[in-house]
């Protein structure tokens, strides 16, 4: 199995806590899914004096925008960007979600732009984004 990007990984989190959001769970069950560390380094990044900045609000009002969730995803790749040692963090949450998803609870990504995670097989051409200039 090739290994999985930070890309990825990024995607899947944003794409969990847009889901978490969506189904209306607070913001705190969220954060008590992962260890101390993990939260210590991902609500800075969302949430400062214990009120959510615009990037969580936004994804708060409309999880399903991509625009949203892009915003949120960039947020949190600075954030990897920005922290020595938090692509382990990132990783455990990745370990995490995928652990709850393998044991049958209920995990989906949706409408998530670009996001593809696992491998891909295809036959013939593969396109992921907007731009399909293949076909036309």
């Amino acid at each position: 199995m090739e290994p999985i990007t930070s890309t990825a990984m990024i995607a899947t989190v944003v794409g969990y806590l847009a889901k978490s959001l969506k189904d209306q769970k607070p913001l705190q069950a969220f954060f008590s899914e992962f260890t101390e560390a993990t939260v210590n380094w991902i609500k800075p990044l969302f949430i400062k004096d214990d009120q959510p900045k615009e990037v969580l609000e936004n994804l708060q009002k409309d999880p399903a925008d991509a625009l949203n969730q892009s915003d949120a995803q960039n947020a949190l790749a600075r954030g990897l960007r920005d922290t020595p040692g938090a692509e382990a963090l990132l990783t455990a949450m990745y370990a995490r979600i995928m652990d709850k998803k393998e044991k049958g609870e209920a995990i989906s990504i949706s409408d998530s732009k670009n996001v593809v995670i696992g491998n891909m097989h295809a036959g013939g051409n593969i396109i992921v984004g907007d731009s399909n200039t293949l076909n036309k």
